[in-house]
């Protein structure tokens, strides 16, 4: 278990937030949420980025994308394929991420539906990943593969309680030393 404090937690953007048939740079409104992003969002209490891999859309169309969403100001971060110059599960996607939003490996929490890019990509770079399993956030084009996510939830609404439990037990760690 990571001893450094949660200081963030990072989202996938297409089928964990928003559904992923929408294309970013041509949306048009209403833009459709996946299964409880509305209720889950204000309840986690630490800074959020969006970390999404798009086909042409850079951090501006993708923030217009969650704007028109109405959680756009739930994300401080927003960080794309596109200007990062890699895809997940690349780990320079990941280290981009990183660099953008100040932190460390350790101190992010990411959360995604897709094994073979969120969570392969974030195991690789030794961030805590949370896989959403549940069919509803299911990509066509994930792949169940070998790799094993840190924590799995069925649906977003168990993540408050989630980052609540990690955050609780990191403090613990760290003030034992």
């Amino acid at each position: 278990m990571n001893k450094s404090p949660l200081k963030l937690v990072a989202f996938d953007v297409g089928h964990t937030l928003i559904d992923e048939s929408i294309d970013a740079s041509t949306f048009v409104p209403p833009v459709l949420l996946m299964p409880g992003v509305r209720e889950v969002l204000p309840q986690i209490r630490l800074p959020m980025a969006a970390w999404s891999n798009t086909k042409s859309a850079h951090e501006a169309e993708v923030r217009k994308l969650l704007a028109a969403a109405d959680i756009g100001q739930f994300f401080t971060w927003v960080v794309t394929s596109i200007d990062a110059g890699y895809r997940k599960p690349h780990p320079g996607f990941f280290q981009f991420a990183l660099q953008e939003c100040g932190i460390s490996e350790g101190e992010v929490l990411f959360v995604g539906n897709q094994l073979n890019t969120d969570i392969c990509g974030g195991v690789q770079c030794g961030i805590q990943t949370v896989w959403l399993s549940s069919e509803a956030y299911r990509s066509p084009e994930d792949t169940l593969g070998t790799v094993s996510p840190d924590f799995v939830i069925d649906s977003l609404a168990e993540l408050p309680a989630l980052v609540r439990r990690l955050q609780d037990l990191r403090r613990e760690l760290h003030s034992s030393d």
